[in-house]
């Protein structure tokens, strides 16, 4: 071999020897690993011999408001078979239109809240009576669940379809533990809890309206919580009766007391298109049952696109108009009352 072949051959060798060091020692990338994205400078994205075809992606924005409504007469009674065009839908005063409709005539989820506390005495025919003849008048296909609340909430039965369950649950409500109630945190964490559930949902409320500031939540929070829910909440006074036979012995501030306990159970269900009830006498709570019943299984389903986005983060009036009957009542065509939750909140950018 001359020199100059060994010459060509060393200098061969440290060049294939540099190349290999510099690019360090060999990694086996797994095949799911992503790559990396193609570098670009200020001139554009480099160029390959063969361009990749971009695929175009399609987004879609649907601010779709959907809320139930219930029709009722000047009594009370709920009103069926009314269609689409019988509806005028206004969000923040601007008439919208509505682009879902459907009767509500589906099983319900309904939650029985029960105050179980001795903050004004507890009378057993004032609680688990009212709950048993409810959950009584719920048809094979309805899920309910039981919940108690003195301190804390407790989930006494989850959500099922056997009443025999919900009669067992309500067998451990006999005597309180505590004096205290949350009512602000029982609501507040029951319509979040329902939040996550599709389909009629329902709060039938039991309490005295009291809360002893023992919750973390306030009555601003609970009220706000209810005016977005898709929960209708249906309030039954407790208590009312005992109230009316020590009506003479309460002083001015108790009166005040109960007066706006009153109103806390009046809004709550106001807020979401509910009822409150206030019951004074036993024969009274099968009218009641037959009411919430009535009113849950002849509900509208309304659902519209607001048509300018809003993106604010505030809350915006909701309002539903129904023009009167035509069939005639002494003349006069039938008025008819519409209840509804209150309004939304719509995203913040």
């Amino acid at each position: 071999m001359t020199i100059r072949r060994l010459l060509v051959l060393l200098i061969g060798i440290f060049l294939v020897g540099g190349i290999s060091m510099a690019q360090g020692p060999r990694k086996d990338v797994g095949k799911n690993v992503p790559l990396p994205p193609a570098s670009t400078d200020q001139k554009g994205p480099a160029k390959t011999d063969q361009q990749v075809p971009q695929v175009p992606s399609l987004s879609i924005d649907v601010d779709l408001i959907s809320f139930d409504v219930v029709v009722t007469d000047q009594s009370g009674n709920p009103i069926s078979g009314l269609e689409k065009k019988h509806f005028r839908v206004f969000d923040d005063d601007v008439e919208q239109n509505v682009t879902n409709f459907s009767p509500a005539d589906a099983p319900l989820t309904v939650v029985v809240l029960a105050e179980f506390s001795d903050t004004f005495g507890y009378y057993f025919d004032d609680v688990v009576g009212p709950a048993a003849g409810f959950i009584n008048s719920l048809r094979p296909d309805d899920w309910a669940a039981l919940v108690a609340f003195d301190i804390r909430p407790e989930i006494l039965t989850d959500f099922t379809k056997n009443k025999a369950e919900l009669f067992d649950g309500l067998r451990r409500m006999r005597i309180p533990a505590y004096r205290e109630t949350c009512l602000y945190d029982a609501v507040y964490d029951t319509l979040q809890r329902l939040d996550r559930v599709d389909g009629k949902k329902a709060i039938f409320l039991l309490s005295t309206g009291l809360d002893t500031n023992i919750s973390k939540h306030t009555y601003g929070e609970a009220l706000k919580k209810a005016e977005t829910s898709d929960t209708m909440i249906y309030s039954i006074s407790m208590g009312q009766l005992a109230r009316l036979y020590f009506e003479t012995r309460l002083s001015g501030l108790d009166q005040i007391t109960f007066l706006q306990a009153d109103n806390v159970m009046r809004s709550l269900a106001e807020a979401t298109g509910g009822a409150a009830f206030f019951p004074r006498f036993v024969g009274e709570y099968p009218s009641i049952y037959q009411a919430v019943a009535a009113n849950l299984r002849n509900e509208y389903s309304l659902g519209f696109v607001p048509k300018v986005r809003k993106l604010d983060g505030k809350f915006h009036k909701l309002r539903v108009e129904v023009p009167p009957l035509d069939v005639k009542n002494n003349g006069k065509p039938v008025k008819l009352k519409v209840r509804h939750k209150k309004g939304y909140y719509a995203p913040k950018s």
